[in-house]
């Protein structure tokens, strides 16, 4: 016989739930990382009158659309929260990371819709002027590669709002069958040693209490 005792084996229905959330919580934390990597490149690029010809304009995607790197950082702080939180906080998280997801997808739209709006700024600046005369307006690839992370983000909060009560079940009825199991023989023997009562119960069946 081993010193120590035998690791219990994991239940195949919480395996199943932990790979499940692992799974999930992945998916969303890589939708969030996409989303805060794809506000540094440059979205919007553009040329701008002024007084002495014509200037290049262009703006990033923090200062094009800064409201979904703002969501993508909350949906990665709703992320850890899936992954530390109970059922209860865990579907409040859930929902959160579903909103900013579709927060991140509606900022890159907007810019995607409209892109002469994100050079605004950055064209006043130059031509020094309060309604410049943009030209050549184009977006490049990263907004709808913002908007692919507000998806992904926003599915594993759904995912996670959908199959999060699974998870929760599957950890409850573990705990409910460590709890049921019968004590071992050492603790039954404990539990005699410190009722003399059960003892002398022991001894009078023939037990031997030293055992």
């Amino acid at each position: 016989m081993s010193g120590g005792a035998a690791a219990r084996p994991v239940p195949p229905a919480r395996a199943r739930a932990g790979r499940e959330r692992g799974a999930v919580l992945l998916l969303g934390a890589a939708g969030a990382v996409l989303a805060l990597a794809a506000g540094a490149p440059t979205w919007v690029e553009g040329a701008v009158a002024t007084a002495t010809g014509v200037r290049g304009v262009d703006a990033a995607g923090r200062a094009a659309a800064p409201a979904a790197t703002a969501l993508a950082l909350v949906a990665l702080a709703a992320v850890v929260a899936c992954s530390l939180g109970r059922r209860v906080a865990r579907a409040l998280a859930a929902v959160v990371l579903v909103l900013a997801g579709a927060g991140v997808v509606a900022a890159g739209a907007a810019v995607l819709a409209s892109p002469q709006d994100a050079l605004t700024g950055p064209a006043r600046q130059v031509s020094g002027r309060t309604d410049p005369q943009l030209q050549r307006v184009g977006t490049g690839p990263w907004p709808v590669v913002s908007s692919a992370g507000g998806v992904l983000a926003a599915a594993a909060g759904g995912a996670a709002l959908l199959r999060g009560r699974r998870w929760s079940a599957s950890s409850r009825h573990e705990r409910d069958a460590a709890a049921a199991a019968p004590a071992p023989a050492a603790a039954r023997a404990a539990d005699r040693a410190g009722d003399p009562a059960a003892a002398w119960d022991s001894l009078t069946r023939g037990d031997d209490p030293t055992r």
